[in-house]
């Protein structure tokens, strides 16, 4: 169970990163979408917008490292939570507004591909918190480039990749319907 809670947990730190990195590259466009998918007041939410991203790339980091603390754990799995209510209440409201999530790269809108992908995030984060950690692991507690190392990150990068492809997939899908 250790080795695929960190498949899992690795490469939804590996999305995190790349989602705050490219939030960061155009960070002022970000901060003003993030009034445009939440219901709070514009100065509250744009400094939010500005605030959020380095706090993602932060926690992601941890995630990846895979620090042993149980507050890193919860605070992913409440971030993540936010993002499915955001998503739900897009689709509930048929409001599919830009999201920003991956900054200007990756046009990605709010709505049914966003929560698939938050889900997928939970599940990711969830076995630290059942098993408390048990049997930490990180990728740099591997000892040398064996063949099980390179194993290891290849299927922690197609995890990452499947994570992106399952919401530009679902995107592109419901852009088809609408």
């Amino acid at each position: 169970m250790a080795i695929i809670s960190l498949i899992f947990t690795t490469g939804a730190g590996f999305l995190l990163i790349i989602s705050s990195l490219l939030k960061i590259i155009s960070l002022h466009e970000s901060a003003k979408s993030v009034h445009k998918i939440t219901f709070l007041p514009e100065k509250i939410a744009i400094l939010l917008g500005y605030i959020f991203p380095f706090f993602e790339l932060v926690l992601a980091v941890f995630l990846v490292l895979r620090v042993n603390d149980f507050f890193v754990n919860i605070t992913a799995i409440i971030i993540i939570s936010i993002f499915i209510i955001i998503n739900s209440n897009a689709i509930l409201k048929h409001s599919y507004a830009e999201c920003f999530c991956f900054g200007k790269l990756l046009k990605s809108r709010m709505g049914m591909g966003g929560l698939i992908q938050s889900i997928f995030l939970f599940l990711s984060i969830l076995p630290n918190i059942i098993y408390n950690n048990a049997h930490v692991l990180s990728l740099f507690s591997f000892n040398g480039f064996n063949f099980e190392y390179i194993a290891l990150i290849t299927v922690t990068t197609l995890w990452t990749l499947t994570l992106i492809l399952i919401r530009i997939s679902v995107d592109k899908l419901n852009a088809l319907r609408t």
